[in-house]
């Protein structure tokens, strides 16, 4: 009989979906198709149909206990420990998917708010991603470099010590890489037939050249250098375009992107608006996005050099990837050397205006930049479906085994404990001067949140 996985995954999983939630749907998928006993469960009010078994779950987490204690193993990613404490208690192997790096994240994301006030989340965000360190049987992530960056991590909180290292010297018992995939099936138009993008958007038309930006504008992200690159070029290349695809990002909590309106705002300054810039105000829903790749000519990923670029893994890539979509890119991160590496674009410093701007062109005036690598698409494509991505998880739940350490059900949710009751007042003052009445209003709602899960 096959081994039963409850995968939990950290946001919403419906037809609009953000990078985790799209990781979490394909790895049940790909699992499932290995012959592991899936259980999918998310927040929200329901989970599409899908060959696994699925379970929405309100805020409270009520419906996942009796899930979870029937389940051979449980994975985990986000904060979904520090949500469901009662999970990190079981008796059972937990899988901590560790992909996203989000104390790094956090620092830009957070780069404008007061110090103290970032100093308060900064210590929050670690106290949950030590909590799930201690606590974790085996780990995933989404590339070696960020193996590397884990491994020191969970060396620091003692994870890796003569127990773990008799089991597999290599440690990859521990901690093994399961990168973002690709799906097997190439992208389609549109069922209806009808374009998304060219000729589907007012003011792009079929003859256009379209920049594709795949995703949200997060604030480590650097569109502004893109825009500027794009208005350099616009008066002597009249039908020019971009696109950014993602507007109101998914998901039951969406924090605010600065980053995003400062794109918008110096698109209206220069005049580019709604004109050679566009933005789109919602979400592509996730089953759909391959008809906007089929259309693009080029796709931009820029970014900003700082500690998150070092251990980010761009996911929009691999739709590009997926697409035979030739990239620019900007340098400094895994995905961008790879596709410098592979030919699949290029690849530009950081903040050079006319360096993307050059990048752009030479991209747009190759005869057929997307026949010319199709080639190299598929090669790289080969070895980078969600399949061979799963394979380190299918491994380990063919004989799900907590670590050789056997770290304490429940360890490390100490850190996780809210602000005492006695301290209230004092932290509702310091909230409410640091970041005004709106900042108190979401940190109480955390803490009510908290106070009302199961234990």
């Amino acid at each position: 009989m096959s081994q039963h996985l409850l995968i939990v995954a950290n946001d919403a999983i419906g037809t609009r979906m953000a990078g985790p939630s799209i990781r979490a749907w394909e790895l049940a998928g790909a699992l499932h198709a290995a012959g592991v006993q899936i259980t999918l469960a998310a927040p929200g009010q329901s989970i599409p149909s899908a060959p696994f078994a699925t379970l929405a779950f309100d805020v409270q987490g009520r419906a996942l206990r009796p899930v979870a204690e029937r389940a051979d193993a449980v994975l985990v990613q986000g904060l979904v420990l520090a949500h469901y404490p009662f999970l990190a208690a079981l008796d059972i192997p937990v899988i901590v998917d560790v992909y996203d790096p989000f104390v790094l994240e956090n620092l830009p994301q957070r780069a404008e708010e007061t110090l103290a006030g970032r100093k308060h989340h900064h210590v929050k965000d670690l106290a949950a991603l030590n909590a799930q360190l201690e606590r974790g049987d085996f780990f995933v992530c989404a590339s070696e470099q960020q193996r590397d960056f884990w491994l020191g991590m969970l060396t620091a909180l003692g994870r890796v010590g003569p127990e773990a290292y008799d089991a597999d010297a290599s440690l990859r018992r521990l901690l093994d890489v399961v990168p973002f995939g690709l799906p097997t099936e190439p992208p389609r138009p549109a069922a209806d037939g009808r374009p998304r993008l060219k000729g589907g958007v007012p003011g792009i038309d079929p003859g256009d050249e379209v920049i594709l930006w795949g995703g949200g504008i997060w604030n480590w992200f650097d569109p502004l250098t893109l825009i500027r690159a794009v208005a350099e070029l616009a008066p002597s290349r009249p039908r020019l375009r971009l696109f950014f695809l993602g507007g109101k990002a998914p998901g039951l909590y969406t924090p605010k992107m600065r980053m995003a309106a400062a794109a918008e705002r110096l698109a209206r300054e220069l005049g580019l608006l709604d004109r050679v810039v566009f933005f789109n105000r919602d979400w592509v829903p996730y089953a759909e996005r391959g008809a906007y790749l089929l259309e693009a000519d080029l796709a931009a990923s820029t970014h900003l050099p700082h500690i998150e670029t070092r251990f980010a893994f761009r996911t929009r890539l691999l739709d590009c990837i997926w697409a035979g979509l030739p990239m620019l890119v900007t340098e400094g991160d895994v995905l961008a050397e790879l596709v410098q590496r592979e030919g699949l674009g290029l690849g530009v410093p950081p903040e050079d205006v006319p360096a993307t701007a050059a990048a752009i062109a030479a991209l747009l005036d190759e005869p057929d930049a997307r026949a010319s690598r199709a080639e190299a698409f598929a090669r790289v494509r080969a070895r980078m479906t969600w399949t061979r991505a799963a394979e380190p998880l299918a491994r380990f739940m063919a004989h799900p085994e907590r670590a050789p350490d056997r770290p304490e059900a429940g360890a490390g949710l100490d850190r996780l404990s809210p602000t005492p009751a006695g301290a209230l007042p004092a932290r509702a003052l310091e909230i409410l001067r640091e970041g005004g009445p709106l900042a108190l209003v979401e940190e109480a709602v955390r803490y009510l949140r908290w106070m009302r899960r199961p234990s």
